[in-house]
């Protein structure tokens, strides 16, 4: 079988925090064959994403530099002793080719005595041989109404997420950058102050562990990792990189308990561990904090919507 699941509405990331608005925060089915996850070429170029340009959802953060603060930009500046950009973006390519990356994307640039920018070193996924499945949600119905009999984690699910970011000292400082404040100083000094500026807000928004907040998945048993022998499939999704089918989770019941635990690929294509329990409903609820980049708190209610009465 191939699957299909789909997100219905991007999540709002983004919180107020002392008076900013800071981010809110960054195969085939069990009758196919599969193909492994792939990345992309270790030699390939380097891409730029300028700023206010969309960053790819199948990116992964390795590093963030910060001309303002971080010790090791201030350290490339220094190394090419020059404040202008060229340099600086041919430096971060280096850095992010070093680091394993292939692409860099600015976040934020601050004309002044000297030039400052604030930037991602990215890893994108090559999605060409993402595991999925080619079936249709309908033939996937059809499927399941031929079976006689059928575990209970298979069939279609709701999925419910809702994601919040958990801004303590550390995640402020990494979206943070620090400008002069404008007017004179006395005796030609300048007073810093650190702000999350709206670039800065918008491109971590892009890099959410999971942009849409309600989506369908089919699950049914597979073949491809007999570790997690079940495997749930997008059916609607909303973001340009996923595609219908894509794959979205492999489970596993859990030994002692009617849950299940699952390696699940949040909107950026990157895995987490989540275990899920049944309320007295019968939905499967988790709860998580996962890193990416900044730190997220995830909620996500799973609810069988088809087939509903099939016997075990």
């Amino acid at each position: 079988m191939k699957d299909p699941s789909s997100v219905t509405k991007p999540i709002r990331i983004l919180r107020a925090l002392s008076g900013f608005a800071l981010l809110a925060a960054f195969l085939f089915n069990s009758h196919c064959a599969t193909t492994a996850l792939s990345t992309r070429t270790k030699d390939g170029p380097i891409r730029v994403f300028e700023l206010g340009q969309r960053i790819p959802r199948n990116s992964k953060i390795l590093n963030i530099e910060d001309s303002s603060g971080n010790r090791n930009f201030r350290f490339l500046i220094g190394h090419f002793g020059s404040c202008r950009y060229k340099p600086i973006i041919r430096q971060l390519k280096e850095e992010a080719k070093a680091s394993g990356g292939n692409a860099v994307a600015i976040l934020h640039v601050k004309k002044g005595l000297c030039l400052t920018i604030k930037a991602l070193l990215l890893d994108m996924i090559d999605l060409i041989e993402w595991p999925r499945v080619g079936l249709t949600e309908e033939e996937i119905r059809r499927d399941f109404n031929t079976r006689e009999r059928m575990v209970d984690i298979e069939g279609i699910w709701d999925c419910h997420v809702h994601t919040t970011v958990m801004m303590d000292a550390a995640a402020l400082k990494v979206a943070e950058v620090s400008e002069p404040t404008k007017g004179e100083i006395p005796y030609g000094g300048q007073i810093y102050v650190r702000r999350v500026p709206p670039s800065v807000i918008q491109a971590m928004q892009q890099l959410s562990p999971e942009q849409q907040s309600s989506y369908r998945v089919a699950i049914f048993k597979g073949a491809e990792d007999p570790n997690y022998p079940y495997a749930a499939y997008i059916l609607d999704p909303e973001i340009p990189e996923w595609q219908a089918g894509f794959l979205k989770a492999r489970l596993r019941k859990l030994p002692d308990s009617s849950g299940y635990e699952a390696k699940w690929y949040g909107s950026t294509f990157q895995a987490d561990v989540r275990e899920f329990h049944p309320d007295e409903t019968g939905a499967l609820k988790t709860k998580v904090v996962i890193e990416q980049g900044l730190k997220y708190s995830i909620e996500q209610t799973l609810t069988k919507v088809f087939p509903l009465n099939k016997a075990k």
